[in-house]
């Protein structure tokens, strides 16, 4: 185990490995789904763009796990998930409405993931599973409903500060998640985010299929814990 001092001493490309170049990708597309937005290049392309992050994020983990880690590995994770699940769905939900009371509701959500994010460095080794829905999962539920909201063109002007609001809320709530690996969706999931990406680049409309399909999966996920609670009684 490396010491402070030692860290202090080495090289900073000495210290990144795999998983962190792969989670540099990861905050290199949030930052690009803003850019895009701030460019007025269209928000479809900006949802993709985070889900495209939330393939990388699973994978820079999984890479952690099995093969290597490094002692920045864990910061640099939460720094990326806050700007590609934090910062960057907030800020395209704001730019889908525009107006002081979603921009109330889009810095409450930022603030949720923050705080998430927190609770989970500080807790990171008591326990399996997640106390909250975790940031990634709220960003991929947000996502995809923003995401299919504009493929069916549906006026979502009530319904998203809603639907933000009550992910706010479970993503600061003790209620215990559990991981995608242990729920066996990892390999179906990742079939639809990779599904999703090239029907998106070939401005397919068949991308309404994989998307809905996905917003229905993260929904179930979303109340999990009180799916779990009605089936254990």
């Amino acid at each position: 185990m490396r010491t402070t001092v030692d860290l202090k001493s080495e090289s900073i490309l000495k210290l990144i490995k795999l998983p962190d170049l792969l989670t540099i990708c990861n905050g290199i597309f949030g930052f690009y789904a803003i850019l895009i937005v701030l460019a007025g290049s269209g928000t479809e392309g900006a949802l993709v763009a985070i889900l495209s992050a939330a393939v990388i994020d699973g994978m820079d983990g999984m890479i952690a796990r099995k093969i290597e880690s490094s002692p920045i590995g864990r910061y640099l994770d939460s720094l990326a998930d806050m700007l590609s699940f934090g910062t960057a769905p907030a800020v395209i939900a704001f730019a889908l409405q525009n107006g002081t009371f979603i921009a109330a509701v889009c810095s409450a959500y930022m603030v949720c993931g923050m705080l998430r994010l927190a609770r989970f460095d500080a807790t990171a080794t008591m326990g399996d599973g997640f106390v909250g829905l975790p940031i990634t999962g709220s960003a991929v539920c947000l996502s995809s409903f923003m995401l299919l909201a504009l493929e069916l063109q549906l006026n979502s002007s009530l319904l998203l500060p809603l639907f933000m609001a009550v992910l706010c809320v479970l993503m600061v709530s003790r209620l215990r998640y559990g991981n995608i690996r242990d729920l066996r969706l990892g390999i179906p999931i990742g079939c639809l985010f990779f599904a999703i990406i090239p029907l998106y680049l070939l401005h397919s409309t068949l991308i309404i299929y994989p998307v809905a399909i996905l917003a229905g999966l993260s929904t179930l996920y979303l109340f999990s814990p009180l799916l779990s609670c009605y089936f254990l009684q």
